[in-house]
């Protein structure tokens, strides 16, 4: 396996780091960090420009479906379990369960959205990111990208051609 480095470039400017995303992209680099001291739409559309959706929405799917069935399922049983008559209503009347049907809808569809958002994007993350850099939460965007040793310049050369304010290369152990 050939030995990888991590290029790391520093940007001043969103739309310098927009094109450097573009550019790193039709390059065919697929193993792309992005870096940003505040939220951007842009270069998040850049950064994620053909790749599929986040998997979190099924997540959410799973669990609302989860919490309806089961509620049905669950007061169903407990009115079988312990019947009470009112009136001439038969013991299973479903109309009278939507609401509890609803409520754990919500909540098993939240709780699954949250343990799905802390799956995928890895939190807690307990390794320490060697690429990270302070200035990166402060007032600059960066990219690193991982890529072999051989393939270094390349990338050094678009991060160039893409006014980068610094360049770096971290050696991976």
């Amino acid at each position: 396996m050939a030995e990888q480095n991590y290029i790391i470039g520093s940007y001043q400017f969103v739309d310098d780091t927009r094109e450097a995303i573009k550019k790193l992209r039709d390059a065919g680099f697929e193993d792309v960090q992005l870096f940003s001291p505040l939220p951007n739409h842009d270069l998040e559309d850049e950064m994620f420009h053909g790749k599929k959706r986040s998997p979190v929405r099924r997540c959410t799917l799973l669990g609302a479906l989860t919490g309806c069935f089961g509620a049905f399922l669950f007061t169903s049983w407990m009115s079988i379990d312990y019947p009470i008559r009112t009136s001439a209503k038969s013991l299973v009347s479903f109309p009278a369960f939507v609401i509890i049907a609803f409520e754990c809808t919500i909540l098993l569809g939240a709780i699954f959205t949250l343990l799905g958002m802390g799956h995928f994007s890895r939190i807690p993350n307990i390794l320490q990111n060697p690429v990270h850099r302070p200035e990166f939460t402060n007032n600059m965007f960066g990219l690193a990208v991982r890529v072999p040793r051989d393939r270094n310049s390349e990338v050094e050369d678009i991060f160039e051609s893409t006014q980068a304010e610094k360049t770096e290369v971290h050696s991976e152990r």
